[in-house]
């Protein structure tokens, strides 16, 4: 039975800019998403979230149609990647996991997402993620 993973945002915009250190292992984890069905999720804050941060590197607003139709494109064609749905619950609960983790609010809902789908595992250079129950991978 394979393990489940949540990727974390970083991944994403890593892959997506091709950053000059840490590009090639966030395009390694991206490739293993379509090796293996059923193990790699995140949230759909995540692609809500890569497109704010992407437009923002691009000079572009939230307004620019053909840039998020491009991104949700590129999310769609990571066939094994599940999406899962952003809750009120995860929402409402972050703040728990904020106090008794140390996390900002962001992460705590990307982890309180993580949890409710059973990941062990989360894969981010966010070191925040190392006080929480699950195991951080990079």
């Amino acid at each position: 039975m394979a393990s489940k993973t949540y990727l974390d945002v970083n991944i994403f915009i890593y892959w997506l800019t091709n950053h000059p250190e840490f590009g090639e292992i966030a395009l390694s984890w991206v490739e293993k998403i379509n090796d293996n069905p059923n193990e790699y999720m995140t949230s759909a804050l995540t692609i809500y979230e890569t497109s704010v941060i992407i437009a923002g590197l691009l000079g572009k607003t939230l307004k620019d149609t053909r840039l998020i139709t491009q991104l949700n494109e590129i999310f769609s064609e990571l066939n094994n990647l599940k999406i899962i749905p952003l809750t009120s619950q995860q929402l409402f609960e972050a703040p728990i996991l904020m106090e008794k983790f140390n996390l900002d609010y962001e992460d705590a809902i990307h982890l309180n997402a993580a949890l409710e789908n059973d990941a062990i595992r989360i894969i981010s250079n966010d070191k925040d993620f190392n006080k929480s129950p699950v195991i951080r991978e990079f």
